[in-house]
């Protein structure tokens, strides 16, 4: 602990924030399947534009995909084309690794504008120990990405308003992570960065803070950056990139609950002391002293960084736990504020966080047991050491910023090493990879699926597989050919086909159980 806490003072605090990052983000980073359904959309579309060397459209499989503009693409893309494993899905993860990075880094610097070194180590390590953060590193979406511009810009913000002024440079880099921002996710990252300049301007009583900005020079870098693409997919797409991204994407979502992922306002709030943990511990001991000190200039950005856009989403009828990530950031600067003001005196609302990774380790042992699992020996002992993890949370909060962030740090490493290797090792979460290992033994066969539909078999067998009714399916074995099928049935079909396995597991797309026997035809 001396030796971290040395670290820090000397200004390695950044560092090991990052350390602390990576060490959640890369248990089973490598070794979990592709996971349906946004993770293979996002990773099969990128695979096919890095293919064709079409840079401008965005098609998974045969399909346009317009739900999302093109920033993410060109990244994924880009980092399997630089590892050269365009085949692996962990090659596309790599970006969201990035971002998760960025956000921690960007959070620490903007903590430094208003803390000392050891609460802005604190403030980065409660964002990057996360468990939303360090899920969110190990998908191939646009999440973590995104938080990365909105970290960025939020810097930019913080720092014209402490020194009442920003360089060119500085002024000009906002604009450009919002043209970046716009391209990874649309209108979602600049809503973010403007309702906290709107705040800005509002407790300034001026434009002062928009001004500092240069928005005269800055909206052309802005236009120059992100209009091309804009015109270019309208052009390519005859208009259908508007219609899917803002009137069935966007605009659906906001009409009604989208896909089934309805819930009531303030959902976000309930979720929040378990997608924050580890830090969702001292968060539920700091609410009196964030309150206290609304009028402290950390205080005040944090809560312009999160209260605007916090009730937007629980007044949004469609709910995804993530859709809130981008205010993380400001309550990682509530949660170090108030551990450097002292102010974390009663430990029961930390004591009652505490028991909610619990619950999900549970929750993840009901559901192996549904699928006739049993958890391996280091589940057990990650599920002790998150255990272990509390008691150390509660005694580290009166001793300090320093020894508070380690036991986060150990707290966030210890689950998030339980939760994704165990998953990667279960197979029956994974029905996709049997099912492609088993046509891949036939190379030069068709493959077509019957009952299951998910998009990591698209990717898994490089877009080969063909998913038809079982009617359609058994009606083309009289073409010529060998053929390889997979059907939701356990009787022999007609037609003295070969029998290669059957596959059994969970569709974790639609919940439902898969039980596919698969045939060869010669």
């Amino acid at each position: 602990m001396n030796w971290i806490a040395h670290q820090v003072a000397k200004g390695r605090g950044l560092g090991l924030a990052l350390l602390v990052m990576l060490a959640v983000a890369l248990p089973g980073f490598f070794s979990l399947p592709p996971i349906d359904r946004d993770e293979v959309l996002f990773s099969q579309a990128s695979k096919q534009m890095l293919a064709s060397g079409d840079w401008v459209d965005i098609r998974f499989a045969d399909a346009p995909r317009y739900k999302k503009p093109v920033g993410i693409y060109w990244m994924q893309a880009t980092a399997a084309a630089v590892t050269g494993q365009a085949d692996q899905i962990w090659s596309y993860r790599l970006i969201s690794l990035l971002g998760a990075l960025l956000a921690v880094g960007f959070t620490h610097a903007t903590a430094r504008l208003y803390l000392g070194r050891e609460a802005a180590f604190l403030a980065a390590v409660a964002l990057g120990a996360s468990l939303m953060l360090g899920a969110e590193a190990h998908f191939a979406k646009t999440d973590a990405m995104l938080l990365a511009t909105v970290a960025t810009g939020q810097y930019v913000l913080a720092r014209g308003a402490r020194d009442k002024g920003l360089s060119w440079g500085l002024a000009m880099g906002f604009w450009a992570t919002l043209a970046i921002s716009t391209l990874i996710k649309g209108p979602i990252g600049p809503m973010v960065m403007a309702l906290t300049l709107v705040g800005q301007c509002g407790v300034a009583r001026s434009f002062a803070p928009l001004v500092r900005l240069r928005p005269l020079a800055g909206l052309p870098v802005f236009l120059a950056l992100a209009s091309p693409w804009f015109i270019a997919i309208s052009y390519v797409s005859d208009g259908a990139f508007w219609n899917a991204s803002l009137g069935v994407d966007m605009f659906e979502k906001m009409a009604s609950a989208q896909e089934k992922h309805g819930a009531p306002p303030g959902s976000y709030l309930a979720a929040i002391w378990l997608t924050f943990w580890p830090a969702a511990m001292p968060l539920a001991a700091s609410l009196a002293a964030i309150w206290a000190g609304r009028r402290e200039a950390v205080v005040q950005f944090a809560l312009l960084s999160l209260l605007p856009t916090w009730l937007i989403f629980e007044a949004l009828p469609t709910k995804l736990v993530h859709y809130t990530l981008p205010t993380y950031p400001a309550l990682a600067l509530l949660v170090a504020y108030a551990v450097q003001s002292g102010a974390l005196r009663r430990l029961w609302p930390m004591a009652l966080a505490g028991l909610l990774p619990l619950g999900l380790l549970a929750a993840l042992v009901w559901q192996a047991g549904l699928l006739g699992v049993s958890m391996p020996l280091t589940f057990w002992i990650g599920a002790l050491a998150v255990t272990l993890s509390l008691g150390l949370i509660l005694w580290a909060a009166r001793r300090g910023a320093v020894p508070l962030a380690v036991a986060l740090a150990l707290g966030g490493m210890a689950l998030n090493a339980t939760i994704y290797p165990t998953l990667a090792g279960i197979d029956a979460l994974w029905p996709s990879r049997p099912l492609a290992a088993m046509a891949a033994n036939h190379p030069d066969c068709g493959f077509r699926v019957a009952g299951y539909a998910e998009p990591s078999l698209v990717f898994l067998t490089d877009a080969r597989v063909q998913f038809e009714p079982q009617e359609q399916i058994m009606a083309a074995l009289s073409a010529p050919g060998c053929q390889v099928i997979a059907l939701p049935s356990p009787d022999a079909p007609a037609g003295g086909l070969q029998a290669l396995g059957r596959v059994t597991g969970l569709d974790l797309g639609t919940g439902r159980r898969v039980d596919l026997s698969v045939w060869l035809k010669p």
